[in-house]
């Protein structure tokens, strides 16, 4: 039988942040990566309400991913025109563990890609922890290529960071 899922924008109300919540707690191998810690109700306020810097929260779009009984099963972050005209990057595309591998991830991205790409973007842009070589492995088979390298402090925790972007055509 296939399964449904859609997808719910969250604000700051405590049932979204709720949502964000459930799939953090459940994704404890990446906050462990890269927080050293499982997640809190903190962590999940954050990736809805914390803006980078110029942008407003007309710019960013975070997603619950639910599945046919409403249960969160991922997260997405994505902020347009970010850290450039043209570019969105992807700031989060969290899956719990047991929907993972099944390729819902390559198809929220062609999503988020056709999106950006129905909105004018040239480019995607996403920052994978050097220490998830998981991750690392997934975004390049979508195309992404090294860009650089950075070190960002996440909860008092510094991390290497690459930057990988990946080229879209004009709509």
């Amino acid at each position: 039988m296939k399964k449904s899922y859609h997808v719910k924008f969250l604000t700051n109300k405590p049932e979204d942040i709720d949502l964000a919540e459930a799939v953090c707690k459940k994704c404890e191998d990446y906050y462990k990566l890269e927080k050293g810690r499982a997640a809190t109700r903190e962590d999940a306020a954050a990736i809805i309400l914390e803006l980078p810097e110029g942008k407003t929260r007309y710019d960013k779009f975070v997603m619950a991913i639910l599945d046919e009984a409403n249960t969160p099963i991922g997260l997405i972050d994505v902020v347009a025109d970010y850290p450039k005209t043209g570019e969105w990057i992807i700031g989060l595309l969290l899956l719990v563990p047991e929907a993972r591998s099944g390729g819902m991830g390559r198809v929220l991205h062609e999503v988020i890609r056709e999106w950006a790409q129905d909105s004018g973007a040239d480019s995607l842009r996403v920052g994978v922890l050097k220490s998830n070589g998981t991750a690392a492995g997934f975004w390049s088979h979508l195309g992404y290529e090294h860009q650089g390298d950075k070190t960002i402090q996440v909860g008092g925790r510094e991390n290497e960071v690459e930057v990988l972007t990946r080229k879209i055509d004009k709509a």
